[in-house]
């Protein structure tokens, strides 16, 4: 049309009418305004959140400007332009609110130029060069596509779809407790006596869980994706809210603040989460809302997923080079089916590109094949028990986790079973981190876990730790078989199975761990000829065979001690 004279007379000829300057769609002013058969009769168990109203228009700008104390927002780049409607849109400005907050949610109120909007609230830090996120608030829609679809499973049938198209869609309602769960998207309560129907959450394309560059100035955006605009005002407001309705999350199933998820009560649906992303609110404190939480829900499938927040590598803003300040709120990222689910816990490609307290609980009968942290404060949390569930049985299946700079690699979270677990395996674990470590809830919790993880990547080995006896095996992915020849007296390493021990400069002592939960037994020999002596030392009042130390004299000895009861026994 655009090559004619006159486009609308060329349109009148073919009877084209207004339909080729619309776009598509089943709301006013779109090209299927109004009950379309051809979208309503095809797939009815689909709910395309833009026919209720939802707009994907999330806009960015990298040079927002604000003053202490002042609602005026500036951007020297010109991005309110008149015809793109700011007014009434909400907005988040990084780095705008109070310490920790970091990130000032609002709404645009009123706009005096193409650089130039006044905001609902004022700022509480003086800001320049911020990241300034703005769209249409699409709770209401999006709510209002999920209570559709929940209907119509509530008319008898079996599966819906919430299908989000490949834009970025902003969210910034309040958190919803009216489906016994916390959320600012909620799905409601299903009774465990009838069919367990399939709820999904649908987006388009598998790079939804595709990584951030480390020189993007701007999040990562990635085909069909949700961004939230709430984060808590402080620690004390998050932990009111958390005591009072569970843990947050951006899409909520019933949960643990309303006793889904504890004592084996579970809500009958199969929430499905695939091929979308959804980014929250970036708090350096670790106060922002969580991506997902289905803690409550008798099973979960998850497929092609990325979430973190709306924070960046690069400079200058580089928000996450102090993941340990994360660990000050209680925020996190995904929370799956808690212990005694219904045993469908699956996760492939998962990524969490960072900013959260905890990354992702992960529960029993969980399989993950490709699995991501970055920036948190715990890179992978196991849960044996949490808020009251019952302790796991099951062991959970990581193929590959890929866990950079967090604090913690690996967290445990309460104790499984009968003092047993939880139960976690991961095929490689790799990371870039000089001290990988494994942390958890209590000394009780370590010891009960079990498992066996391989740690691969660039880890120095001297710096693997545990904060407590842990009874999950660690083995050393850096070598072939893990042989460590020394000749100064130490203690041996969480990642050690074999010492050769040079003694001809002097007698040497190597010191065992504590026996108390290790899984681990090590060989030690001596293999100088000298007429000195290798001590293998218990820790604290623990024992060798009923003594404190075993002496090995003559070159070639060697003992292999194996932990039982909270001491060591010489096996040969």
């Amino acid at each position: 049309m655009s090559t004619l004279n006159s486009a609308a007379a060329g349109r009148a000829r073919l009877g084209l009418g207004d339909s080729a300057t619309l776009d598509v769609g089943m709301t006013a002013d779109t090209v299927a305004a109004g009950d379309d058969p051809r979208f309503t009769s095809a797939k009815p168990w689909v709910f395309d959140v833009t026919a209720y109203g939802a707009v994907g228009d999330v806009r960015t700008a990298t040079d927002g400007a604000m003053t202490s104390g002042a609602a005026t927002l500036t951007c020297a780049s010109g991005p309110f332009t008149a015809a793109s409607q700011p007014v009434g849109k909400s907005v988040i400005v990084k780095g705008a609110a109070a310490t920790g907050v970091t990130s000032l949610v609002a709404t645009i109120i009123s706009r005096q130029s193409n650089t130039q909007v006044t905001l609902s609230s004022n700022a509480a830090t003086t800001v320049s060069g911020a990241l300034v996120i703005w769209g249409t608030d699409n709770t209401d829609a999006i709510q209002d596509a999920v209570d559709a679809a929940e209907a119509y499973l509530a008319a008898g049938n079996s599966y819906a779809q919430v299908y989000t198209p490949p834009r970025p869609f902003l969210i910034a309602g309040p958190l919803n407790n009216s489906k016994s769960g916390n959320g600012q998207i909620v799905f409601g309560v299903y009774p465990v006596t009838a069919n367990k129907p399939i709820l999904e959450f649908r987006g388009e394309s598998d790079g939804t869980a595709a990584v951030r560059h480390w020189q993007q100035t701007v999040p990562q955006f990635a085909g069909s994706c949700w961004v939230s605009a709430g984060v808590f005002s402080s620690t004390s407001a998050q932990t009111t809210n958390i005591n009072a309705d569970g843990n947050p999350g951006v899409l909520s199933g019933p949960n643990e603040g309303f006793g889904y998820g504890a004592s084996a009560l579970f809500s009958n649906v199969m929430p499905v989460l695939r091929n979308m992303a959804i980014l929250t609110t970036h708090s350096t404190f670790g106060l922002t809302y969580g991506a997902y939480n289905f803690y409550g829900c008798a099973n979960m499938h998850l497929e092609n997923f990325g979430c973190g927040t709306l924070g960046t590598v690069a400079s200058p803003s580089s928000d996450y080079t102090s993941p340990g300040v994360l660990g000050t709120g209680l925020s996190v990222g995904m929370l799956m089916p808690a212990p005694g689910n219904n045993d469908h816990v699956v996760a492939k490609n998962v990524s969490v590109g960072g900013g959260y307290t905890y990354a992702a609980f992960v529960t029993e009968h969980a399989v993950i094949d490709r699995y991501m942290a970055l920036y948190c404060w715990a890179g992978l949390v196991a849960v044996g028990t949490y808020a009251g569930s019952v302790g796991s049985v099951h062991a959970m299946k990581i193929l590959s986790a890929s866990i950079e700079a967090c604090t913690n690699e690996l967290y445990i979270m309460g104790v499984g079973s009968n003092g047993i677990g939880p139960i976690v395996d991961i095929d490689q674990l790799s990371t870039e981190s000089g001290t990988p470590n494994i942390t958890g809830s209590g000394a009780g919790a370590m010891a009960a876990a079990r498992g066996i993880v391989r740690l691969t990547g660039l880890f120095t080995e001297s710096g693997v730790s545990v904060d407590n006896p842990c009874g999950i095996k660690l083995i050393d992915g850096q070598v072939p078989y893990p042989v460590r020849a020394v000749n100064t007296s130490q203690t041996v390493r969480v990642i050690d199975e074999v010492l050769l021990v040079d003694a001809s400069s002097g007698s040497r002592t190597i010191t065992l761990i504590s026996a108390a939960a290790t899984p681990n037994r090590y060989t030690i020999k001596k293999t100088d000829s000298s007429g000195n002596t290798v001590t293998i030392a218990a820790a604290g009042a623990e024992t060798i065979d009923g003594a404190s130390t075993k002496v090995l004299s003559s070159q070639w000895d060697k003992a292999t001690v194996v932990p039982s009861g909270g001491n060591w026994y010489v096996v040969s």
